[in-house]
């Protein structure tokens, strides 16, 4: 129900959901759907309760942290939840690559609004980050536990890395930077996998220069 941005149904549903029996599902529903409404401190205590059903379980506490960090996101508090994903990737016992999924979509997210606002510069910015945190996807495939972000979030991770370097590609020729966007192409086609790199080059081809 949270995909469809429809937040006060998505809120109603999981409070009937806590209402049968509370659980960790229910809550981090809840504080999806509180946090799109941009009530972000009740969405706090909806996660904060989340978090005592991960019962010291650390792959679950930071599965639940990385969400959170999401949910702010969409609220609007792009600063914080950058912030909590890095700090979150440095920690001994985080998924890595989960972070970097997760850290590489919302730049990408952030990448855009500023390419849809012609700040091209600071578009690059976002895309090259997101490029470099989701390089690991050049040529396999996401951790299982992401596509939970994909049910929760609509993510398309499968297209996450060829998206990044895409829209990177872009803004670089939006902003007249055209060797960087040709440095940029030969990158993503020296790392991706086959059938990624028939997507890019038949892509290019549509591009007018």
């Amino acid at each position: 129900m949270a995909r469809k941005l429809n937040w006060e149904n998505a809120l109603q549903d999981a409070n009937k959901s806590l209402d049968i029996r509370t659980s960790m599902a229910g809550y981090i529903a809840k504080g999806i759907a509180l946090c799109g409404k941009q009530l972000v401190e009740d969405a706090r205590t909806a996660f904060d309760l989340a978090f005592t059903f991960t019962h010291g379980n650390m792959d679950a506490t930071v599965f639940l942290y990385l969400i959170k960090a999401i949910a702010l996101f969409n609220a609007t508090r792009h600063k914080e939840a950058l912030l909590r994903v890095e700090q979150l990737s440095v920690y001994p016992s985080a998924d890595p690559l989960a972070c970097g999924v997760v850290m590489a979509s919302l730049r990408l997210q952030l990448g855009i609004i500023a390419f849809n606002g012609a700040r091209h510069s600071e578009a690059i910015e976002h895309f090259t980050a997101a490029v470099k945190a989701s390089t690991f996807l050049a040529k396999s495939a996401a951790p299982a536990a992401c596509e939970a972000f994909t049910v929760l979030f609509g993510w398309n991770i499968g297209a996450l890395w060829k998206t990044s370097n895409k829209k990177l590609i872009l803004a670089l020729l939006a902003a007249g930077r055209l060797g960087e966007a040709f440095e940029s192409y030969r990158f993503a086609m020296d790392a991706s996998n086959e059938a990624t790199k028939t997507s890019l080059h038949s892509w290019v081809l549509t591009l007018s220069l």
